[in-house]
């Protein structure tokens, strides 16, 4: 009840902005972080409201007033970013998310953790350790951003001389040799990918995550989306071009990929080599 009171009240305040969720999916949430320090310089005076069910993304945040997964009424004052990509798309997630505030400036997630988090996790998890979560969101993309566990373990069997921690759900598959951290909050997960290395995994909120804290991560695209997309440029980004790349597009679900091709053609040796070369 408090909440929606406080709803009705920022609502009810003329110099109050609202910045809606852009899905339910922890990317686009995360997402939403790169407007608010330009929102709170191009407009000082007012409030900034986050409508989310992330809630734990933004705590701590300086540039925004509070945040709530409530919602109950749509006004002017509401921004809700929207991103359009299919084969022919050119311009970026974050340039098509800026461009809702009047901006062209490339901005990237933030997640805000306290020292408390970052030594606890420190003391959970000693340093030095790889971040690794081998599985993806399939709801909307099928298998068409999956690499495949057995490609993972390839991988960690390669860097034999390298602690890893595996951080996701618990529902997924648990890689051998490694620590189980999956199964951990949003921002202990933050905490772990932080405190790490580098993080390894998919294209998908994890990646944000990491950009989020700070971290460099290596990502294997496949075909499915193009990293200049959804990508950052500090990582090590691993895309096959074919001529069915990329796949991905806005209108609808996926349907399952049957060859895969793009994918089959990232080794696990091609992937150890690129971090040799360039993390280690």
């Amino acid at each position: 009840m408090l909440s929606y009171l406080k709803l009705f009240y920022y609502l009810v305040r003329p110099k109050t902005i609202f910045v809606m969720r852009i899905s339910n999916g922890l990317g686009d949430n995360l997402l939403l972080s790169i407007l608010f320090p330009h929102l709170r310089k191009k407009y000082p005076r007012y409030k900034i409201v986050v409508e989310t069910p992330w809630k734990e993304l933004f705590k701590n945040n300086p540039y925004i007033d509070w945040v709530t997964d409530k919602h109950f009424k749509t006004t002017k004052r509401h921004i809700k970013p929207k991103y359009y990509v299919d084969k022919n798309t050119k311009t970026s997630f974050i340039e098509q998310i800026m461009s809702y505030i009047g901006e062209n400036k490339r901005g990237f997630p933030e997640l805000y953790l306290t020292k408390n988090e970052i030594e606890s996790i420190k003391r959970q998890f000693p340093f030095p350790y790889i971040t690794i979560c081998p599985v993806g969101k399939t709801v909307f993309s099928a298998n068409r951003k999956e690499w495949g566990i057995d490609k993972f373990q390839e991988l960690i069997n390669l860097l034999t001389d390298y602690k890893f921690i595996q951080v996701g759900l618990n529902t997924d598959p648990l890689l051998e040799n490694v620590i189980d951290g999956r199964y951990k909050s949003i921002r202990k997960t933050a905490a772990i990918i932080f405190n790490s290395m580098f993080f390894i995994g998919l294209e998908g909120g994890f990646m944000h995550l990491s950009k989020a804290v700070g971290k460099k991560s290596v990502i294997i695209f496949g075909g499915y989306i193009h990293p200049k997309i959804s990508g950052y440029d500090e990582n090590i980004n691993i895309y096959t071009s074919l001529d069915c790349a990329p796949c991905y597009c806005s209108d609808t679900p996926h349907k399952p990929c049957d060859s895969m091709k793009c994918m089959k053609a990232i080794t696990p040796q091609m992937v150890y080599e690129k971090i040799q070369t360039h993390f280690l």
